[in-house]
């Protein structure tokens, strides 16, 4: 009989544990995510030089509402997809699969930008 309320036991701090890393797996990709924004925004500025001031001034605010609101719905679908991936058991394989997204959206941007400052 004691064994059975052992198991229940490591079983809750198994969850607890595999709940605790998704939400610190999912702060993580937030963090990752404004660093995209950010650099999204960065690499908009960057086209300065060729479109002007009062161009760029228009889309460096419109873009950073609509790239905001695309963060905003990547943040509550990673977070939803971290927790179901809990109950499933597959939190590394979905962790690693959004944090290749994330890069992988990173590498297209500081690509954009360089190739930019290339033409610039």
């Amino acid at each position: 009989m004691g064994t059975h309320l052992d198991d229940k036991r490591s079983g809750f701090w198994r969850l607890a544990f595999s709940y605790l890393a998704c939400y610190a797996i999912w702060l993580g990709l937030s963090a990752l995510g404004v660093w995209t924004l950010l650099s999204v925004r960065d690499a908009l500025l960057s086209m300065l030089p060729i479109f002007g001031p009062w161009v760029m001034g228009a889309v460096d605010k419109y873009a950073f509402v609509l790239f905001g609101l695309i963060f905003l719905i990547w943040a509550l679908y990673t977070e939803d997809a971290l927790r179901r991936s809990v109950v499933k058991g597959e939190l590394r394989k979905r962790a690693l699969r959004l944090a290749g997204m994330q890069l992988s959206a990173l590498v297209v941007v500081y690509t954009f930008k360089f190739l930019v400052t290339l033409w610039i």
